[in-house]
C-alpha cells in the first residue's frame, strides 16, 4: 500500500502536477486535525479550542476549493477524484470514535429507539412519565426536554428502532448508521452529477466540507437520513419508471423533519395527479404510528417550538427591529417568516420545473429560505441544503460555504451557558453580504451571456427526463 502511495507521488513530481499533490497534503493534513477531534471526550470544555479546530479545517476546505481544484488538469481529475472520495470515506470514521458531545439528541434517539423495543409507542408519553420510570438508566439521564413527547416523526423512529436493535444504547454504533447514509449521499449526489453532465469533482462540495462530517459523524445527528432521501428522490426523478419511487423517498424525507414537507406541492405541480396520490397515500401509511398519538405528538411539537428559539437569522433580525415598533413583536415575526416560506413555496407552484436542474434550484431555493426565516437554525440544519452546492451552478454559493463555517460559533454558548450576543452578528453580516454581492455577480453576467444560458437550459431539458 504504501509502496503505491509512493509511486502515486513520484508520478505526480514527474507530470509537474503540484495541484494534484497539494490536494493530497491538504486532505493528509484534514485527516489529522479531524484524528485530533476524534481523541477529544468533551468538545465543548474548552469550546475555543474546537472552534480553532472546525475554523481551521474550514479555512483549508475553502482553500482546496478556490484554489486547488481549478488547478487540476482534466486527465487527472479522475484521479483526484480517488482521493476526495477516499479522503472524504476517511475524514468521517476519524471522529466516529468520539462520544457526541456536541448535542444530547442522541440520547434522545436511543430512548425512542428503546421505547419501541420495548414494545411502547414514543409518541405515547414523554420520558419523565412515572409509566417510564422502569427504563430509566445511564442512557436517560442526560436527555433534554423530558417533559416533552418525542418531537421525531416517523421514519426516524424506524432508523431508532433499527439502531437499537443492531446496537442498543452503543453510541458509536448509532452513528455508524448515520455515517453510512452520509457516505451513501456521496455516491448519490455523484450518480447525479454523471446525470446531469456536470463535472463529477464537484462532489468534492459535500465531501469535504467540515460542517457534515462534524454534525454527523462527530455528533451523530440524524437530519443525514431526510438529506439522503430528498437526493434519493431527485436520482429517481430521472428515470420515469421510478418516479413512483420518488414520491415515497420524498415522503421519506418528510418524516425525517418537516422541511421537505414543503416541497411536496412543487413536485406534485411537476409531475402531476399520479404522483400526489402516491405521495398522499405514503405520507398517510407511514406516519401511521404518529397519527395514533396526534394529539400528544402536537403537544410536544408546541411546547418545543414555544421554548427553542437558535441561532435564527431573518426572524431574529424582524424580532429584534419590531420590539421598538410593538409589544406583539414576537407573534408578527412569526407570522412574518411563516408568509415569506409560504410564498416561496407558491411561487414554486406557479409553473411547473422546465428541466432536472430548474428543479433542483427550486428545492435549494425553498429549503434555503426556510432554513434563513425559521425561529432555529442549529448548524446540522444546513445539512438539507449543503449537497446541493455542487448541483445548482458550475460554481457553489460562496456565502454558504463561509456560513457553514461561520455556523459553528454558535457552540459559544457554552462559554458562559448563554448566547452571546455579538454572534448572530458575526454569522449573518458576512453571510448576507457575500451573498448580495454574489448574487450582483450573477445577474450581471447573466444578462451578459443570456443567449448562451438559454441554449444550455434547453440542451439539459432535451436530456433529461422530467
Amino acid at each position: 500500500m504504501f509502496e503505491k502511495i509512493k509511486q502515486s507521488a513520484l508520478s505526480m513530481f514527474a507530470d509537474n502536477n503540484a495541484a494534484l499533490l497539494s490536494l493530497l497534503i491538504i486532505g493528509v493534513d484534514l485527516f489529522g486535525l479531524y484524528a485530533y477531534l476524534g481523541t477529544r471526550l468533551f468538545l465543548l470544555s474548552p469550546v475555543w479550542i474546537f472552534l480553532s479546530v472546525y475554523g481551521i479545517a474550514t479555512l483549508m476546505y475553502l482553500y482546496v476549493g478556490a484554489r486547488i481544484l481549478p488547478r487540476i488538469p482534466e486527465r487527472l481529475k479522475p484521479q483526484a477524484l480517488v482521493y476526495v472520495v477516499i479522503l472524504a470515506v476517511a475524514f468521517r470514521f476519524c471522529v466516529l470514535q468520539a462520544p457526541p458531545s456536541l448535542s444530547t439528541d442522541m440520547y434522545r434517539y436511543v430512548w425512542d429507539g428503546r421505547l419501541i423495543a420495548h414494545g411502547i409507542n414514543p409518541y405515547r408519553w414523554a420520558p419523565n412519565s412515572e409509566t417510564l420510570r422502569f427504563l430509566r438508566d445511564p442512557i436517560w439521564n442526560p436527555l433534554e426536554y423530558k417533559a416533552y413527547q418525542t418531537i421525531y416523526m416517523s421514519v426516524s423512529e424506524f432508523v431508532f428502532a433499527l439502531g437499537y436493535y443492531l446496537f442498543h444504547e452503543n453510541l458509536i454504533g448509532f452513528k455508524f448508521i448515520y455515517l453510512a447514509f452520509d457516505v451513501a449521499l456521496i455516491f448519490v449526489i455523484k450518480a447525479i452529477l454523471a446525470r446531469l453532465g456536470r463535472d463529477p469533482l464537484h462532489i468534492f462540495w459535500y465531501a469535504w466540507c467540515p460542517l457534515p462530517i462534524v454534525e454527523i459523524s462527530l455528533a451523530g445527528h440524524q437530519d443525514v437520513v431526510g438529506v439522503f432521501l430528498v437526493l434519493l428522490t431527485f436520482l429517481l426523478i430521472l428515470n420515469e419508471k421510478s418516479r413512483p419511487y420518488a414520491a415515497v423517498a420524498l415522503v421519506g424525507a418528510t418524516l425525517t423533519k418537516g422541511f421537505a414537507l414543503l416541497l411536496i406541492p412543487m413536485f406534485a405541480r411537476t409531475y402531476g395527479r399520479r404522483f400526489a396520490v402516491v405521495a398522499v397515500v405514503s405520507l398517510v401509511y407511514l406516519s401511521m404510528p404518529m397519527l395514533v398519538y396526534l394529539p400528544e405528538f402536537m403537544h410536544g411539537m408546541r411546547q418545543y417550538l414555544d421554548s427553542v428559539n437558535v441561532n435564527s437569522g431573518i426572524f431574529y433580525f424582524l424580532n429584534k427591529w419590531m420590539i421598538h415598533v410593538t409589544r406583539y413583536h414576537y407573534a408578527i415575526s412569526h407570522w412574518l417568516c411563516d408568509a415569506i416560506i409560504l410564498s416561496t413555496v407558491t411561487w414554486s407552484c406557479i409553473k411547473p420545473a422546465e428541466s432536472a436542474i430548474d428543479l433542483l434550484r427550486k428545492t435549494f431555493i425553498i429549503l434555503s429560505i426556510t432554513l434563513l426565516a425559521v425561529p432555529t437554525l442549529f448548524p446540522w440544519y444546513l445539512l438539507w441544503i449543503l449537497p446541493f452546492m455542487g448541483l445548482i451552478s458550475q460554481r457553489p454559493i460562496w456565502a454558504l460555504l463561509m456560513f457553514s463555517g461561520l455556523v459553528g460559533l454558535l457552540y459559544t454558548y457554552y462559554v458562559y451557558k448563554m448566547p452571546l450576543l455579538w454572534v448572530p452578528y458575526a454569522e449573518y453580516v458576512p453571510f448576507y453580504l457575500l451573498l448580495t454581492y454574489e448574487y450582483r455577480t450573477w445577474v450581471r453576467d447573466r444578462k451578459n451571456d443570456e443567449p448562451k444560458d438559454q441554449k444550455r437550459v434547453l440542451s439539459v431539458s432535451e436530456h433529461l427526463p422530467l
